[in-house]
């Protein structure tokens, strides 16, 4: 054993780092010996690690051995363990009860069935262990934690410039929606010029053929108002060309007999006004019943429409039942936004009553759909919409909006009203 010792010098044996003898020992470039775990704790607190480079020196046995002997040896007497009992060294351990016995020790009854290992076996058993612990948790630190935080580092490093650079990117996008947004508008504005201009030329054209029209038949109600004053002797001739003219231009004006225009708008969308309407989202809860009184309503409305002097205009009333819905929310402050279903009635009525009457209808008229708002009633020429209307109010400024949820399009608003008292949804409708 003293042989091998001297083989292997104590310094080739120390660990620099620790002072005591090596574990695991690697060398570097420059010919120095560490423990590796050593090495590795002293990477981790060098600023520049990666300016050397180490490999791992393979001890032959014969060098390995020595080594760890002379560990051994450097032990003190008082530090071997000595068997009270026995007065032996305890240089054996028992796997059951991970026990220090002596020789004798192990004999006894108690430890006799049990496996027993020497002091050094297991050492080195449990060292190798330690070591791929060791090297197990390093290598997850350094490939994973390690990299991680540098990952980390790195973003902190770079935050305060990405917030600042999100934050011009974004500021330099609104303007451009806003910018766009103007232009949808000035276009919006244009076309509702331009089709209003369209629309109004029609109408003209449609008025000065009604008054030619309406001259015609002045001219040929007095020929015949004339021609029934005749003398009757000269009655039936007067009558046979009379008939005559009269059939024939009668035919004539059923050929040429202007008929009204129906002026309705193109529908224009509004980038934006649904999302915007839906941050405001409430769902209204109904209290259904149902009531035929509010048919009176639809036909009234079916009257204005009809002409007074129309007595071939079909302004009969319907069996229709309608149902009534009163909302069980009162209103009275804050913005609301709510959609009401109206694809399967012709007939109805939506909107906010309480005090004030805020209402949106349609009416069907022969085969002809016509929306009206209330306070006062207006007409409203554009399309009706065909599945989901929604309703707007914004208590404190005053507003009441109806909307063509699938086109995304205004239908009408009520502006710069001043509300002193709640508000209560109300729908009203009849079947299709």
């Amino acid at each position: 054993m003293a042989s091998a010792i001297t083989q292997c010098s104590t310094s080739e044996l120390t660990c620099s780092i620790c002072t005591v003898y090596l574990t695991d020992p690697v060398t570097i470039c420059c010919g120095h010996r560490f423990c590796s775990p050593c090495l590795c704790l002293l990477w981790e607190d060098t600023l520049t690690p990666n300016q050397m480079y180490f490999k791992r020196i393979t001890f032959a046995e014969k060098q390995v051995i020595p080594t760890r002997e002379s560990v051994s040896c450097q032990l003190s007497s008082s530090a071997m363990l000595i068997c009270r009992r026995h007065q032996e060294i305890k240089n054996l351990i028992c796997e059951t009860d991970r026990s220090l016995l002596c020789f004798l020790c192990s004999q006894s009854p108690r430890h006799a069935t049990h496996k027993h290992y020497m002091t050094k076996e297991a050492d080195e058993y449990y060292r190798k262990k330690l070591l791929i612990q060791m090297k197990s948790i390093w290598k997850k630190k350094k490939q994973k934690n390690q990299r991680n935080l540098n990952r980390e580092t790195n973003i902190i490093g770079t935050w305060d410039v990405f917030i600042n650079l999100q934050s011009m990117m974004i500021s330099a996008e609104y303007p451009k929606v806003c910018q766009y947004l103007r232009e949808e508008e000035k276009k919006h504005l244009e076309g509702l010029a331009r089709e209003g201009r369209i629309v109004f030329q029609q109408l003209k054209r449609s008025q000065t053929k009604m008054a030619k029209m309406g001259v015609l038949l002045r001219e040929m109600y007095e020929k015949l108002k004339e021609m029934s004053c005749k003398a009757d002797v000269n009655l039936p001739q007067v009558k046979t060309e009379g008939v005559g003219i009269f059939l024939c231009r009668n035919g004539f004006l059923r050929l040429a007999m202007p008929q009204p225009v129906n002026p309705q708008l193109s529908t224009w969308t509004i980038t934006g006004m649904s999302e915007r309407l839906n941050f405001f989202r409430v769902y209204i809860t109904l209290d259904r019943k149902i009531c035929r009184n509010h048919k009176l309503l639809f036909e009234d409305l079916r009257h204005l429409q009809c002409s007074l002097d129309d007595t071939d205009m079909s302004c009969n009333p319907t069996s229709t039942q309608y149902t009534s819905s009163w909302g069980a929310q009162i209103l009275s402050s804050g913005k609301h936004y709510w959609e009401v279903d109206v694809k399967d009635s012709c007939n109805w009525v939506t909107g906010l009553c309480r005090e004030g009457i805020f209402l949106l209808l349609c009416l069907k008229v022969d085969d002809h759909f016509s929306l009206f708002s209330t306070s006062p009633l207006l007409p409203h020429y554009v399309p009706r919409p065909q599945g989901w209307l929604g309703v707007f109010l914004d208590y404190e400024c005053g507003v009441v909006s109806f909307v063509n949820v699938a086109q995304s399009s205004l239908i009408c608003s009520f502006l710069s009203r001043i509300f002193y008292f709640p508000l209560r949804p109300f729908i009203c409708h009849g079947s299709k």
